[in-house]
């Protein structure tokens, strides 16, 4: 089924224009740790300005989800990776006293586990429920669950998303 997957996946990116190959071939336990080194390199601002932004907005992006602190939702990351940025959010949800659970969704069950790992020691209050897989088939699952959801895709996901098909997948 996975190699069937595959070869329908490097066709189909071939055959298109421009051509493509999704960039979930690319993470394995090698490929997570490349893409950490990247993430690192002085070339690649996005990291940094994100983690900027969450530096000194944190506060102000929390309260911009307009959600009341006893009311349970679920934080749901699109490529979570390995969560850096996003725990000075996280930080701020649990001292505010947030009830939420903390969904990071990526294609690196590898990264995920270490996500989680990293999580659970700098904040071990936190609820996470990882999620490996495809953002789009994860996202359906989700939608059954009538509980409040904030989805956060950062940045840096959006050159490895194909950009025209994105936003048409997640309004419909």
């Amino acid at each position: 089924m996975a190699e069937t997957q595959f070869l329908q996946d490097v066709h189909n990116g071939l055959s298109d224009t421009p051509k493509h190959i999704s960039s979930k071939y690319l993470y394995d336990e090698i490929g997570d740790e490349l893409f950490i080194k990247i993430m690192g390199c002085d070339d690649y601002y996005l990291t940094r300005a994100e983690d900027d932004i969450f530096k000194n907005l944190a506060s102000d992006i929390v309260t911009s989800f307009n959600l009341e602190k006893n009311v349970h939702f679920d934080l749901i990351e699109l490529g979570a990776g390995d969560g850096t940025k996003t725990l000075r959010l996280l930080e701020v949800l649990v001292e505010e006293g947030y009830n939420f659970s903390y969904l990071p969704v990526d294609i690196s069950e590898n990264v995920l586990e270490k996500l989680e790992t990293m999580i659970s020691l700098k904040l071990p209050s936190a609820e996470i429920r990882k999620q490996v897989g495809d953002y789009f088939q994860i996202l359906e699952q989700l939608s059954q669950s009538n509980v409040k959801k904030v989805v956060f895709f950062l940045g840096s996901n959006i050159g490895t998303t194909l950009f025209n098909t994105f936003p048409r997948k997640m309004y419909n």
